[in-house]
């Protein structure tokens, strides 16, 4: 009796948790007649900050490029990569 009873509550238990899986996801409700679009309503307003944001994937403007700076980053770099290399044939 006492084993019936534990799995009638373990299986009560695990039609409620699936209860509210059926009920989540999106319903698009649209004409049956209207052949041209869909009418879409959102279930919450949109914030007003969220409206005008600037454009965050475009890539902001590069900076002029200096001779003497892009010299200078070019030494840094293939001095770098001269260590790594160094590191790379001590360790082989």
């Amino acid at each position: 009796m006492r084993r019936l009873l534990l799995s009638l509550c373990l299986l009560s238990g695990v039609a409620a948790a699936e209860a509210p899986a059926a009920e989540s996801g999106t319903t698009i409700v649209g004409e049956q007649e209207s052949s041209v679009g869909l009418f879409l309503t959102p279930w919450q307003d949109e914030r007003a900050s969220d409206l005008d944001r600037p454009p965050s994937r475009l890539a902001p403007a590069t900076p002029s490029l200096d001779a003497t700076d892009f010299g200078r980053s070019a030494a840094a770099y293939e001095t770098l990569l001269a260590y790594r290399r160094e590191q790379l044939q001590r360790v082989h």
